[in-house]
């Protein structure tokens, strides 16, 4: 959220100022271990690398009280137009400085964001040079202060026991506005086959989604309610140049193919009767390179095709492989299903005729009980909505992992955001991701947005959601089987 907000911010410097020096720290063993580089560090590019700690504070105030539920490593480099991202799962296995082998997390509960700033450093061999805390509450007052934020939520988040050990929660798949209590649930939940890992991608795809939205706003009426959200609950190192230069560059330089979201992940294991996260050998060295590394031509090649959300540029030829499609809505999986709903929704409905290898129909929104479509909120209206989620089975194991199919009568959704443009018989479709990976694939046809959706973890490449694009058909209102 303090990424976003640092790159949309363009009020008055006087009064951006006041609120800032609110907030901007000066405290001395904080300027300490910023100013002193870790044993071995490695040699930084230019730019700020920047540790945010997201705070859960309880009442009370005491260490065991006041956890760090979220790191993120941010390495912000103006003069090469490049953003990166580092996530590290809080209960990675580290070493404390002074306290041995622990989580990550408890390095904040041992001994404040000086020992959190030491221990990432010993991590990563980065020399950190800036740091941002917000608590989490700045998280909700910011979500509701510009309305909430528009996301597709990959499936379905249930729990309504209040009696577990799991937060409560209660959010349907599809695309939505959540509000600030709704939005934390959701980037927060992680009790699923993906324990922080899946956490901690959501948390990027709604900074990704936040940041589709971000240039829409009316800077003028939210911008106050949007900074005192942020600033009331907020301690930082960066001054209001930083600040200023970083709003500036993000909201006018910066583009899709120049953010690098990056994550560590590993196995799970039992230790002493405590669960850690245990990456394989040489992945933590693997994603520091990753985070100080511009994205370039070479990563298109061997990754994604270039995402920019600077400008589309334009593709008339593919080569995927059409023939495996079906053209008959009889022969779709699913298509008794799908024909109930194309019956019951106010818009044209199409359903694909090609599937990825291991996903299957799992849900929808609405409920296939109820077919018909649910409504987005948007503004003082409302516009129709369909979702259908197909979860990924490998070595029949299914996995949280989530390909969507979305589809509503709300044409010009945050979601329908500028990328790399691919026509293909007189319909263009656009990808949207960054350079990580290709977040969704959408395009207009007869008056309904519609986009395919990729999982998580980005595990289907963009060619395989232009092929499922491609591949959709109209399901006729009066079919039957």
């Amino acid at each position: 959220m303090v990424v976003v907000v640092l790159a949309i911010v363009g009020g008055s410097y006087l009064w951006l100022s006041c609120e800032v020096g609110d907030t901007h720290t000066t405290d001395s063993g904080l300027q300490e271990v910023l100013t002193s580089a870790p044993e071995n560090a490695i040699e930084s590019p230019t730019g700020m690398d920047i540790l945010l700690l997201g705070c859960d504070k309880r009442p009370g105030g005491s260490g065991e009280e006041t956890r760090s539920d979220t790191l993120m490593l941010v390495h912000a480099d103006p003069d090469e137009n490049y953003l990166s991202i580092l996530s590290l799962p809080r209960d990675l296995r580290v070493e404390v400085p002074g306290h041995g082998l622990q989580k990550l997390n408890a390095a904040y509960a041992l001994g404040g964001k000086e020992l959190a700033i030491e221990t990432v450093e010993a991590l990563t061999k980065i020399d950190i040079t800036e740091y941002v805390e917000v608590d989490f509450q700045a998280f909700s007052d910011m979500t509701d202060a510009v309305g909430g934020v528009y996301i597709d939520v990959d499936r379905r988040y249930y729990n309504d026991d209040a009696d577990s050990d799991y937060e409560l929660i209660k959010i349907s798949p599809g695309y939505q506005r959540l509000n600030g209590a709704d939005a934390l649930d959701y980037v927060r939940f992680r009790h699923d086959l993906n324990y922080d890992f899946g956490r901690m991608d959501r948390q990027q795809r709604f900074l990704n989604a936040l940041r589709e939205q971000a240039m829409g706003w009316n800077l003028v009426l939210d911008l106050p309610g949007l900074v005192n959200a942020l600033f009331d609950n907020l301690v930082t190192t960066l001054g209001t140049n930083d600040i200023i230069r970083l709003a500036y560059w993000g909201a006018a330089k910066l583009s899709g193919d120049r953010i690098r979201q990056v994550s560590i992940v590993g196995d799970v294991q039992e230790i002493e009767e405590v669960s850690y996260v245990i990456p394989p050998e040489g992945a933590v060295e693997e994603a520091v390179d990753r985070l100080l590394t511009p994205t370039s031509a070479e990563d298109a090649e061997t990754d994604e095709p270039t995402l920019s959300s600077g400008g589309p540029s334009t593709t008339t030829t593919t080569a995927i492989d059409t023939s495996v499609f079906t053209t008959n809505p009889d022969a779709i999986e699913n298509s008794r299903l799908w024909k109930q709903f194309a019956a019951a929704a106010p818009f044209q409905v199409m359903a694909p005729g090609y599937l990825p290898e291991g996903y299957a129909y799992i849900d929808s929104n609405p409920d296939r009980r109820q077919p018909g479509s649910y409504d987005i909120v948007v503004g003082d209206e409302v516009e129709a909505a369909v979702k259908m989620v197909y979860q990924l089975t490998r070595e029949g194991e299914p996995l949280d992992q989530y390909m969507g199919i979305m589809q509503t009568s709300w044409i010009d959704a945050p979601a329908a955001a500028k990328g790399r443009e691919v026509t293909k018989n007189g319909i263009t479709y656009t990808v949207v991701g960054t350079s990580s990976g290709a977040d969704h694939v959408w395009w207009i046809q007869d008056g309904v947005l519609y986009w395919v959706s990729n999982t998580l973890s980005y595990y289907l490449h963009s060619n395989e959601l232009l092929k499922v694009a491609q591949s959709m058909i109209v399901v006729p209102t009066g079919a039957s089987d």
